[in-house]
């Protein structure tokens, strides 16, 4: 069996490739719902995008996956070019798609056929015994001994051949320290050199039109505020309502702060056209929003020990391309080193 550790696009998409190529494969994640940072929820009458806010293709390969999802109907487009402070700014770039009706759709399209288990906190991974009669498995040309011990919290544990950790990085690092797992130093120093920026997402329901420009995004160059969307403009809405994502630096510090002190602090920076519905504003802390420094690669195999490839947006590259494209190569691993 192998393990995927996180129900976001990279580990879904990993899990899939697997999955048709006839492997056992089973999907843990501590969240209630798939998707990780491809998020949406719903406050009263209002639909939010709270999370990623859009996909963009660069690349061939991700662009056929897209197309897939276009035409599931799990993504739509929603406009054109670049957004500035003050709206649309550029009408000639790149095509950008929402989830259609929201962001988790694309990651609830992904989970379907596959052993997807929520609720699912992984506490521990350990290097066990090989578990059958050859002695381990085969992985990049070498018998490898051993197999992955996987503890959760309050759960199962499971006994899996490999494991692929899309998890953010410091808290796919815990696990393993956890465990007793100590990776080659190249692998521990590649790994501790990644980073995150953090990032404080209000989601605010309205009582009337937001006033944000056509295509009900902004994208301001200074203060508080790094990206607001009206999510009714957006199409994903029955009732008006804005995602407002903070700043690193505003995120930073006042990631301790209390919510309405958040909320005050950024529906000010807003000045929205119509005011909040009364006591309905959540907020969402994302610790690992942003990868700011990246491994190079789209996943990174560690050495030494039984398969074990790290995935995510923090390789390769950041946002739901980078994310799947990793997802991608790491399935791509295990099957050429298998």
């Amino acid at each position: 069996m192998i393990l995927v550790v996180g129900a976001g696009v990279a580990g879904l998409v990993a899990a899939r490739v697997l999955v048709e190529a006839g492997h056992d494969v089973v999907v843990v994640d501590k969240g209630r719902g798939v998707g990780g940072r491809l998020a949406t929820r719903r406050i009263g009458d209002a639909t939010f995008d709270h999370g990623a806010q859009f996909v963009t293709t660069h690349t061939a390969r991700f662009a056929e996956l897209v197309a897939g999802w276009e035409a599931a109907g799990v993504v739509a487009a929603w406009f054109h070019g670049q957004v500035g402070p003050q709206g649309l700014a550029d009408r000639d770039g790149h095509l950008r798609y929402r989830g259609s009706p929201g962001m988790t759709a694309i990651a609830k399209h992904l989970a379907v056929g596959l052993d997807v288990r929520l609720g699912v906190r992984v506490t521990s991974l350990t290097v066990g015994d090989a578990g059958d009669e050859d002695g381990g498995a085969r992985f990049g040309g070498a018998r490898v001994v051993g197999r992955w011990v996987v503890e959760t919290e309050g759960g199962p544990s499971f006994a899996a051949e490999a494991v692929i950790i899309t998890s953010p990085v410091p808290q796919s690092l815990a696990v393993l320290v956890a465990g007793g797992v100590v990776l080659a130093p190249d692998d521990q120093a590649a790994l501790d050199a990644i980073r995150y920026d953090p990032c404080l997402a209000v989601l605010a329901p309205l009582t009337g039109p937001s006033g944000l420009p056509a295509p009900g995004a902004v994208d301001p160059d200074h203060g508080p505020i790094d990206w607001m969307a009206d999510n009714q403009t957006k199409g994903i809405s029955a009732a008006p309502g804005v995602t407002i994502h903070a700043s690193a630096a505003f995120s930073t510090t006042y990631w301790d702060a209390a919510d309405e002190v958040v909320v005050g602090e950024l529906l000010t920076a807003a000045a929205l056209e119509s005011p909040v519905v009364p006591g309905a504003t959540q907020v969402q802390r994302w610790r690992y929003a942003r990868p700011t420094v990246v491994h190079p690669d789209p996943c990174l195999v560690a050495a030494g020990v039984p398969p074990l490839v790290f995935a995510g947006d923090a390789f390769g590259g950041a946002k739901v391309e980078g994310a799947a494209l990793s997802g991608l190569a790491a399935a791509a691993t295990l099957l050429d080193r298998r």
